[in-house]
């Protein structure tokens, strides 16, 4: 099919314009899951296969920011959902190139055994894949020279597949994709932020529950010449449990997630799961830097306006030494598909009302009429008089916020009414926070899904694996490019300090261990022994950032770890 494109003129430059249905597409397809991405960054269709079919369990997902710029109290706001009305994000770095948009419009998927092949030699030549990694931007156009992460073989600083440099990926297989909005968006209404964001989801094949995740980072960045105070950002999520009518949402506070299970005990028509029902969840693991002082435990280790070390300690935030807290679900919020205050978001206003928690016309969210698990009398939160308990949070039945930022500070026993079960949206919100001209934050996300026929219709199940979630991602299973990798040993712990960017090693056995830390290459870098039943900070001070494997000694086994 042709494509064809119109011209839109933004600060004197003619940007090419694109339509949803020109988006480059791939798919990543590992473990019990396949996922569409497109090149704006946002999932179409999240399935996994059943039996011999393919079963949806997510419809679609997007990243939302909205502030306003703190010189012209000017509302910012860039949200992906279906596309339906332009692309407020498009493809590639923020660039001052008119065909930008068409240059960078490409999905990139890599496998760790691609990587591994032509590590070894045994490619035969350069894979595409690693010849199209997007590591550099065209400086003369504007963009920025380091996009995507690459192992840089002889420290030379530029990508050089021919001198052995490759992708920098996580898990088994990877898609990376660069989108911004600020290339000539083509919504109607609404002026983006300027902001220029690197996603890679990626899984892992283990036969275990890594086996049933997706994890997802998002690197954002802001590109324009203005700073943003009171940001908010979230990931909109329209999960589909295959028949999408009778799914309902919830949010559980305490694992910083939100998720979707099954309405009644039939997941019925062809399209469903049937009586083996499906549940699926979306965790928030890593948020933005929270104002520095702003008396908030923001991301609910007990510990305000700081952060717990390796030894639990609360260490105060010091922008001095980068001790930065950070926010893990501030709130979460839904909505139908429908029209009026609790349907779909029509303007730039809207998009912010349901990042704050509210309603399309202000309203706050209500707990109303708690009832009990699947009981018809739950409230859906909208209150016209808008008179009640107010929350930040959606449907969070019997978890609640412990840290005094938000009501339910106990037990409410509010869950969705079956009686909503219409095609609802779920959104997980992080916010509010600072994003200053050329500041950068990382957000990590993992979906988990879930079968269970129990009489919980699988909630408890969803629920279990999602709280389970943050040892999983500090915990990833090693991947290595050229060095074998091994199973984690049970008899110790490796924890991460996000504040100070630490690794630990705690101890459980009743006598000393020791280890090698490795670069990925295979170059020692130190050795080190931790005593039995203690705790020691793995020694990366003055390391380069970048991977390394950590080896016990004795027995080979391993874990990569970042710096």
């Amino acid at each position: 099919m042709k494509k064809s494109a119109t011209l839109l003129s933004i600060g004197g430059i003619l940007f090419s314009t694109f339509s949803y249905s020109q988006l480059a597409v791939d798919s990543i397809e590992i473990n019990t899951l396949k996922a569409r991405v497109y090149s704006d960054g946002g999932i179409e269709e999240m399935q996994t296969f059943d039996d011999t079919t393919y079963n949806t369990l997510l419809y679609a997902d997007g990243l939302w920011l909205a502030s306003y710029d703190t010189s012209t109290n000017t509302l910012h706001q860039s949200a992906q959902t279906y596309r339906q009305d332009g692309l407020d994000f498009v493809p590639g770095p923020v660039s001052n190139d008119p065909n930008a948009t068409t240059k960078w419009d490409k999905v990139y998927r890599v496998n760790l055994q691609t990587l591994t092949d032509f590590k070894n030699g045994n490619t035969g030549g350069i894979p595409q894949e690693i010849a199209d990694w997007p590591a550099h931007g065209d400086t003369t156009m504007g963009e920025a020279y380091y996009l995507a992460p690459f192992v840089d073989v002889n420290n030379d600083g530029h990508y050089v597949p021919a001198d052995g440099d490759y992708p920098q990926i996580r898990g088994d297989e990877a898609i990376y994709t660069i989108f911004n909005d600020a290339n000539g968006r083509t919504t109607p209404a609404g002026v983006g932020l300027g902001v220029e964001v690197h996603s890679m989801l990626y899984g892992y094949r283990t036969g275990g529950i890594e086996d049933s995740v997706l994890f997802r980072e998002y690197r954002i960045i802001n590109r324009s010449n203005r700073s943003y105070s009171g940001a908010y950002m979230g990931i909109f999520a329209d999960f589909d449990l295959g028949n999408s009518r009778d799914d309902l949402n919830g949010t559980n506070i305490w694992a910083n997630s939100v998720f979707s299970y099954n309405g009644d005990s039939d997941d019925e028509g062809p399209a469903g799961f049937g009586l083996n029902l499906a549940t699926c969840g979306m965790r928030m693991l890593q948020g933005p830097p929270a104002p520095f002082g702003d008396g908030k435990d923001n991301d609910k280790d007990g510990c305000r306006d700081g952060v717990r070390n390796a030894s639990g300690v609360c260490v105060p935030e010091n922008l001095a030494t980068g001790v930065r807290e950070q926010i893990l679900l501030s709130g979460s919020m839904h909505y139908y598909n429908m029209p009026g205050n609790q349907g779909n978001p029509d303007t730039p206003l809207d998009y912010h009302q349901y990042l704050q928690s509210k309603w399309k016309n202000g309203n706050d969210l209500i707990i109303e009429n708690p009832s009990g698990f699947l009981d018809n009398n739950n409230g859906d939160g909208y209150v016209a008089n808008n008179v009640g308990p107010t929350t930040l949070f959606s449907f969070p039945g019997d978890t609640y916020d412990t840290t005094g930022n938000s009501l339910p500070s106990s037990a409410t026993n509010w869950f969705a009414s079956p009686n909503s079960s219409n095609d609802v949206k779920s959104l997980a919100i992080a916010g509010p926070f600072n994003l200053n001209q050329g500041e950068e934050f990382t957000v990590a996300t993992a979906y988990v899904w879930a079968r269970n026929a129990n009489v919980d219709h699988g909630y408890g199940k969803i629920n279990e694996l999602l709280e389970n979630l943050g040892n999983n991602y500090n915990n990833q299973p090693v991947r290595t490019v050229g060095i074998n990798a091994y199973k984690a040993n049970q008899n110790y712990q490796l924890s991460f300090n996000t504040a100070s960017a630490e690794w630990a090693i705690i101890n459980d056995e009743d006598k000393n261990l020791s280890f090698e830390l490795y670069t990925t290459t295979g170059q020692l870098m130190t050795k080190f022994d931790v005593d039995s039943d203690s705790k020691r900070t793995i020694p990366t001070q003055g390391f380069a950032k970048g991977v390394y494997l950590l080896v016990e000694t004795k027995t080979g086994e391993a874990h990569k770890i970042t710096k």
